[in-house]
Formats: C-alpha cells, sequence, structure tokens
C-alpha cells in the first residue's frame, strides 16, 4: 500500500467509526423512548408528558455524549495518522543516504551552517560533528573549510551535519531532521487538512 492508498483508507475508517458512533446512538435512544411510550400508554397523560420529556432530555444527552466520544475519536485517529506520516517522512530523510544526490545534499547543508557560522561566530574555532557513514563525503573540505571534522561514531545521527565550537557551549544543527522538524508545524497542518478536511465537526 503507498502513501496515498493509506492516507484514503485512515481518511475513510475514521469517517465510517464517526457515521456509526452517532447512528448507534441515535438508535438507542429512540428504542428507550419507544418503550417508554409503550409502557406509559397505562398513565395518566400528564404523567406520560412529563415522562416523554425525561426521555427526550435523556436522548439529547446520549447523542451529545457520542458525539462527544466521536470528536474525541476523530482527534485520535488524527494524531496517528500524522505520526504514521511524520514517521515515514523521517525514514525516507534516512534513505536519502542513498540516492545519487547525496553526497551534493550533505555538502550544501554543510555550505549553509558554515557561513551562517561565519556570521554569528566569527573566526571561533569550531568541529564539524558528522556521521562516520558520511565522513568520506567531506573530505576534500576538510582542510579548506578551516573546520575540524569529527566523526560521530555511533549509527544513529541523521543525514546531515553539527559544528560545535570546541569548548561546546555553542552548537549549530543542520540535519534534514532538525530542518523537518522546523517545517513540522506547517507539515501537520498540510496533513490535517488533506486527511480531514471534510470530517463533520458536529
Amino acid at each position: 500500500m503507498n502513501e496515498k492508498e493509506l492516507l484514503k483508507a485512515l481518511e475513510q475508517d475514521a469517517r465510517r467509526e464517526y457515521a456509526a458512533i452517532i447512528e448507534e446512538a441515535g438508535k438507542e435512544a429512540d428504542a428507550i423512548l419507544k418503550a417508554a411510550a409503550e409502557e406509559a400508554n397505562g398513565l395518566r397523560q400528564k404523567e406520560f408528558e412529563k415522562a416523554k420529556r425525561s426521555i427526550e432530555l435523556q436522548k439529547v444527552g446520549m447523542l451529545a455524549n457520542a458525539r462527544l466520544y466521536a470528536k474525541e475519536f476523530i482527534l485520535k485517529e488524527r494524531q496517528l495518522a500524522i505520526n504514521k506520516v511524520l514517521d515515514m517522512a523521517y525514514n525516507r530523510l534516512e534513505d536519502l543516504r542513498h540516492d545519487k544526490d547525496y553526497p551534493n545534499i550533505l555538502k550544501r547543508l554543510f555550505k549553509e551552517a558554515a557561513d551562517k557560522w561565519q556570521i554569528y561566530m566569527g573566526d571561533t574555532k569550531a568541529e564539524v560533528i558528522v556521521s562516520k557513514k558520511d565522513i568520506a563525503i567531506l573530505a576534500d573540505l576538510n582542510n579548506a573549510s578551516g573546520f575540524e571534522f569529527i566523526p560521530y561514531q555511533t549509527e544513529n545521527m541523521p543525514p546531515g551535519i553539527v559544528i560545535m565550537s570546541k569548548d561546546k557551549k555553542y552548537k549549530m544543527v543542520n540535519t534534514l531532521d532538525s530542518r523537518l522538524e522546523k517545517a513540522k508545524a506547517e507539515l501537520v497542518s498540510t496533513i490535517d487538512k488533506i486527511l480531514f478536511s471534510e470530517i463533520p465537526k458536529s
């Protein structure tokens, strides 16, 4: 199943669950009202009307509770869908290491961070921390850049680089993950609109 089909399936599941909750609550409330009406046939009209009003209030309450539950369900489904899409996005970023254009992407990430470092930090001595998987890609920049390149030894550093002052007080992160994190709010809003823009509000 591709991403588009997955998102469509999540949307359809959420819509079906929402409609089923409201429909079931309506049926239960109508059944209670019908049973009460039948039982009240032997009561005086005044008492029947009183009972009817009470049941109507119960029906309103049940429907309100059902709507509340449905909204909570939709919010939960939204978060699950958004998390799934974000997980897929982070996995895609990691897969970029195998792309033929990745060396150019990594060098561009380094250049952006190095330029900002020089603007804000001037000649402050710094190290460039890069995944040991990627250190060879930047080998030709090691001497020319004025930075010392340090391989990050564990396997979990995302694609990109980190520039850190020698005293460890200042750090500039420019990884694909950090860039996605900066765009996360806008991305979440876009995902939300795509998946749930037509779900009923009430």
